[in-house]
């Protein structure tokens, strides 16, 4: 693969700290605006109270949702003989088939992150697939 000119690593640069420091100016007109509010404004109490329950009702939709978010996936592709067996052996494993690609052989999977491909190769052999070459990490 071809490495960027440095002017493109410069442009990107300029570009993202650009980005940020507009980010920053926004921040601060935020913060300026929400103090005038709240220290001349009528309705300070009430928007101080009103971003206070907000963030406590955010903090309570994450900690209700942290557990029982997905576990973390990897998505692999592997060529192979598909067998009509493939999803029901596949699910018993926690793995989910995304795509099957009849003509290249190719199956597309979704598994728990903890499987590595030397794992993912042998549950495959051992359930009757023909493996053409090992699983490859997609993401």
């Amino acid at each position: 693969m071809e490495q960027p000119k440095p002017s493109v690593h410069r442009s990107r640069r300029w570009r993202r700290q650009t980005v940020e420091l507009a980010a920053a100016f926004l921040s601060v007109t935020a913060a300026d605006l929400i103090a005038k509010v709240v220290l001349h404004g009528t309705d300070g109490p009430i928007v101080l109270t009103g971003s206070a329950l907000v963030l406590f009702a955010v903090a309570l939709l994450h900690a209700w949702w942290s557990p029982h978010a997905p576990p973390p996936t990897t998505l692999w592709r592997v060529r192979t003989v598909p067998l009509a067996h493939t999803p029901v052996t596949l699910a018993e494993h926690e793995i989910t088939l995304m795509s099957l690609h009849p003509g290249t052989e190719e199956l597309f999977l979704r598994t728990p992150r903890s499987l590595d491909p030397g794992a993912l190769a042998a549950l495959l052999t051992t359930t009757g697939h023909t493996l053409r070459d090992s699983p490859t990490r997609i993401a």
